[in-house]
């Protein structure tokens, strides 16, 4: 049996870098991350992502969920399908706001006993990756991160009629 081989000339350019995609290796990074603060934050009945929600309810007090998928910088979507789980879990509750209309999210006593129990150990993981990673590294890092979150994900950020452009829509074609 023949093995039928495929060529596209741009993925032939792309296999000699080093690093092929972007989202890829930001992917990887993100599950290393991820790992390192699940270690640290041992036993605790929350994760990272659980953290991160009941720190903005702390210092929002309550908070309706558009608010706080701002802040999340996240989509409401994805802030409801998490803070249905934390209710379930009992670390948050959501109640109707004044005029009935508004959905206000708040933190519970548990919730509040998970925070008081996870953040000293949130904070030994930043001081451990701070560490591995150096000031100017975290630091240059931080603000490239901040960049990439507040990329425009419908604009290409490039002129659609530079000759890269054009070559990036024929790797595209089938």
């Amino acid at each position: 049996m023949n093995l039928k081989r495929y060529h596209l000339p741009y993925l032939e350019e792309v296999k000699a870098r080093r690093h092929v995609c972007f989202a890829e290796q930001l992917r990887s990074a993100n599950r290393a991350i991820t790992k390192l603060y699940t270690e640290h934050l041992g036993d605790c009945d929350i994760g990272i992502a659980q953290l991160s929600l009941l720190i903005r309810l702390y210092y929002f007090g309550e908070v309706t969920m558009s608010r706080l998928a701002k802040n999340l910088e996240t989509d409401r979507t994805t802030l409801a399908r998490n803070v249905q789980l934390l209710e379930r879990s009992g670390h948050v509750e959501v109640v109707s706001g004044e005029d009935g209309r508004k959905r206000l999210v708040r933190l519970t006593d548990l919730g509040f006993a998970s925070l008081k129990k996870a953040v000293p150990r949130w904070l030994n993981a930043q001081a451990d990756l701070d560490a591995r990673l150096g000031g100017d590294q975290w630091e240059a890092l931080f603000k490239g991160l901040r960049v990439l979150a507040q990329l425009d994900p419908t604009s290409s950020g490039r002129d659609a009629d530079s000759p890269d452009s054009e070559s990036r829509r024929d790797a595209k074609r089938p």
